[in-house]
């Protein structure tokens, strides 16, 4: 009888080249809470220094660049999160979510409706970003292409993006961007394919 020898170690698709390029880029995130990013404000200034019910709410979802970062490089490590981890990334997704769209909640109790074509830009990107983020957020862990709680991390990320569309585009409109703001460019377009990676079966493949 022949028996075949099962391979010394498993194939480490978790980390892969793209993987490692991904979370490399999007350590940008966590230093540019502390960055300028339009008119010498940083989303730390606005978090800590106006309050935690300040107008510039908006701040709170940059705060996702930290869990994400540390949520990849565990992944990266062992190809899996605990639940613990799996749930928190869900729920911080959810929360920045929200906090996103409670400025559609907002707009609407003061009657307050977009008057240009920017701000309808402003206003229904994000939106349709958000729609989207939620679809794929659900479809990925049931789609086999999302394992070892990867879904969680692209959560987080598919949250991230939306806010920071509303934010640049809103910061373009009022003031020069700074460096902050293309720091956390460079940080969303590396959620960006990371998220496609994921959707499309290039980070774990089945």
């Amino acid at each position: 009888m022949t028996v075949t020898a099962a391979p010394l170690t498993a194939p480490r698709w978790h980390r892969s080249a793209l993987t490692i390029g991904i979370a490399v880029v999007t350590f940008a995130g966590v230093p540019a809470i502390w960055l300028p990013f339009a008119r010498d404000i940083t989303p730390a200034s606005e978090l800590f220094n106006r309050g935690f019910m300040s107008l510039r709410f908006l701040a709170w979802p940059y705060l996702l660049a930290i869990p994400i970062a540390a949520a990849l490089v565990r992944w990266m490590a062992s190809g899996r999160l605990s639940n613990a981890e799996r749930w928190s990334g869900r729920l911080l997704a959810a929360g920045a979510a929200c906090v996103t769209g409670s400025i559609w909640v907002e707009s609407l109790s003061a009657a307050s409706w977009p008057r240009s074509a920017a701000d309808w830009t402003a206003f229904l990107v994000p939106l349709a970003m958000l729609a989207g983020g939620a679809a794929l957020g659900l479809w990925a862990p049931r789609s086999g292409r999302a394992p070892g709680g990867l879904d969680a991390i692209v959560m987080m990320e598919l949250a991230y993006l939306p806010n920071v569309v509303l934010c640049v585009l809103v910061a373009w409109e009022y003031g020069e961007l700074q460096i902050g703001a293309y720091a956390v460019l460079l940080t969303a377009t590396a959620y960006v394919v990371h998220a496609l990676a994921v959707v499309s079966g290039r980070v774990a493949p089945r």
